[in-house]
C-alpha cells in the first residue's frame, strides 16, 4: 500500500464484538440463551502526498480500484509479521483537504471471520496406539478453536475412519464397508500411483491399444519427465507423416485373488496433465477398455483439435457394431487456470467407475452416470492408455499421465474385506471448508450423517482416530491447522 499512502496509526481494538441474547429470569436478572463473538473492525489512518492536485486525483482513483474487493483479501501488519486478517474495505473515505497535494483520511476493515490467522501450519503426526485406537496429541496455542486438515495414508484396506475429540466427532464411509454381501469384496489390481509411475511403463505391452477407433497410428515412444516435482509418463517420440500419431501402453487385468480374469465391476483412478505451451499445439490423451475379444467397450479422452485454448473432455462407448459413440461431451481450457482446466499440474485426478452397463464419470467436481446397454455383460480385460498428435503438429509441452490405480469390485469370494480406502488411497479430511478428498477427487457424500466437522480446541488435547475391524497396518496421518486469535 506504501505507493499510494503512508499509514500513520492503526487502532485494533482488544478481542470481538460480543452479544448476549437472553429472556427475563423469574425472580432476579436474566436467563443468558447465547454468547455470540461478532467480527472484528480495524481502522487504518494514513496520509497521501503527491506534488500536483492531478496527480492527487489519479492516485485517489488508484487506491479505490485497489480497495474494491468482493472477496476477503489477505491483510498482514508489520507488527505481527506472523498473523494475517482476512478482511473487506467498508464505509466511504473522506479525506480531510489539508492542501489539494497533501491530504489525510482513514478506512475501516471489516474482519467477518473475526480472527487472526497464523502465517504457517502447525503440523502433528505423532501417531500413538492406545486400546485399538489411535491417538494425536496436539496443541493448540491460539486463542479460539483450529480448524483442522488432516490427511489419512492408508498402508492396508480400510472402510471407515472416525476422528473424535473433546468438542466435536467425525464420520468417514461405515465401520465394515460398503458391500451387504459377505461373499463379495473389491482388490486393487494394478497400482502405478505416483512414483510407481516409472513401473507401469515398464510393464505395459507397447503400441497394442485398442482405441475408439482406428484414426491413429500407434509408432510413438513413451518415457519419464521430472516436473514439478514429480514423475510424468510423456512422448518422447511420434511417427511422422499425414495423419495421427500416438504412443501406447497396453496392460491385462490381472485375476483377481480367487482366479477370475475380466470384471463388470470396476474402478480406474488416474491423474493427468493437460496443458499447452503454444496455442497451436495439438493433441490427445485416451484411457480406453476392451473386452475379451479385443473390442473396444468405453472410456474417454481428453483431446485438442484446434489452434487456440479450447479442449475436449468425451466420453464415449462402443456403438455395438465395431464402432463409437459419443455419449457425452465437457469443454475446458489447457492454460494454467483452475477455474477452467482440471488437469492443471496441481490438480488433474480423475476416475470411471463401472457397474456392468452403468458408467460413472467424473467430471470438475461432480459425477454423472450414464447406462451403456452396449456393454452389458460383456467383461473388461484390458486396459489402453495412449497419447499422441495430429499429423506433424506439435504435441502440448505439458501433455503427461502421473500415475493409475484398477481395482475390481465385487469380487466374488468367502470372505468380506471391504475396502472403500484400499492401500495406498490418500483421505484428506478439510475443517477449513468442508470438503472431504479421496486420492485428490472430491468425496463430501461418504461423510456419515450427524458429523460434526472437526475443530481443535485452545491449549492440550488429543484427537482419536478409529478405523475398520478388519484394517491391518495401522494408516499414517497427518494434522495440519492454522492458530486463529480473536
Amino acid at each position: 500500500m506504501s505507493r499510494y499512502l503512508r499509514i500513520t496509526d492503526i487502532i485494533r481494538p482488544i478481542g470481538n464484538k460480543r452479544s448476549i441474547a437472553s429472556n427475563d429470569a423469574p425472580f432476579i436478572g436474566v436467563n443468558v440463551q447465547q454468547v455470540k463473538i461478532g467480527p472484528k473492525e480495524h481502522t487504518i489512518k494514513f496520509d497521501m502526498k503527491t506534488n500536483t492536485p492531478e496527480e492527487m486525483e489519479n492516485l485517489k482513483h488508484e487506491l479505490a480500484g485497489v480497495l474494491n474487493v468482493s472477496e476477503p483479501a489477505k491483510i498482514v501488519y508489520g507488527d505481527e509479521p506472523d498473523k494475517y486478517y482476512l478482511g473487506y474495505p467498508v464505509d466511504d473515505i473522506t479525506p480531510d483537504n489539508i492542501t489539494r497535494w497533501f491530504q489525510r483520511s482513514e478506512f475501516k476493515i471489516f474482519i467477518a471471520d473475526g480472527v487472526a490467522h497464523s502465517s504457517t501450519y502447525r503440523e502433528f503426526n505423532d501417531v500413538k496406539i492406545d486400546s485399538g485406537k489411535l491417538v494425536i496429541d496436539v496443541d493448540n496455542r491460539g486463542t479460539t478453536h483450529a480448524l483442522p486438515i488432516i490427511t489419512v495414508n492408508h498402508k492396508s484396506t480400510n472402510g471407515y475412519i472416525g476422528l473424535v475429540n473433546s468438542v466435536s466427532a467425525f464420520e468417514l464411509g461405515n465401520k465394515e464397508g460398503y458391500v451387504t454381501d459377505p461373499r463379495l469384496r473389491s482388490e486393487s489390481l494394478l497400482n502405478y500411483r505416483g512414483d510407481k509411475v516409472s513401473a507401469g511403463l515398464s510393464s505395459g505391452r507397447r503400441n497394442q491399444a485398442v482405441l475408439n477407433d482406428t484414426s491413429q497410428a500407434l509408432d510413438g515412444t513413451l518415457g519419464i519427465v521430472n516436473v514439478w516435482n514429480r514423475p510424468h509418463m510423456h512422448i518422447t517420440g511420434i511417427g511422422k507423416g499425414n495423419g495421427n500419431h500416438a504412443a501406447s501402453l497396453t496392460w491385462d487385468i490381472p485375476a483377481d485373488s480367487f482366479g477370475n480374469r475380466g470384471s463388470l465391476n470396476e474402478y480406474f483412478w488416474w491423474r493427468q496433465v493437460f496443458r499447452v505451451g503454444r496455442y497451436d499445439q495439438l493433441g490427445f490423451i485416451k484411457i480406453m477398455f476392451s473386452d475379451e475379444q479385443g473390442r473396444f467397450l468405453y472410456g474417454v479422452e481428453s483431446i485438442k483439435r484446434e489452434t487456440g485454448a479450447k479442449c475436449e473432455y468425451n466420453f464415449l462407448v462402443t456403438n455395438g457394431q465395431g464402432g463409437f459413440k459419443l455419449v457425452n461431451q465437457w469443454e475446458f481450457e489447457a492454460e494454467e487456470n483452475q477455474a477452467t482446466n482440471p488437469f492443471d499440474p496441481p490438480r488433474g485426478w480423475s476416475d470411471l467407475e463401472r457397474r456392468d452397463d452403468v458408467v460413472q464419470v467424473f467430471w470438475f467436481g461432480g459425477y454423472h452416470k450414464f447406462r451403456v446397454p452396449e456393454i452389458a455383460g460383456k467383461k473388461s480385460a484390458k486396459i489402453h492408455i495412449a497419447l499422441g498428435t495430429f499429423g506433424n503438429r506439435e504435441w502440448p509441452t505439458h501433455m503427461y499421465i502421473d500415475g493409475f490405480e484398477y481395482r475390481k469390485d465385487m469380487v466374488s469370494g468367502n470372505r468380506a474385506v471391504p475396502n472403500r480406502f484400499s492401500a495406498g488411497t490418500e483421505v484428506v479430511i478439510n475443517s477449513e471448508d468442508d470438503t472431504v478428498q479421496v486420492n485428490g477427487i472430491d468425496s463430501v457424500s461418504d461423510v456419515v450423517d450427524g458429523s460434526n466437522w472437526l475443530s481443535i480446541p485452545p491449549g492440550r488435547s488429543s484427537i482419536e482416530c478409529y478405523l475398520s475391524s478388519f484394517s491391518g497396518d495401522k494408516p499414517s496421518i497427518k494434522i495440519q491447522f492454522e492458530e486463529r486469535w480473536l
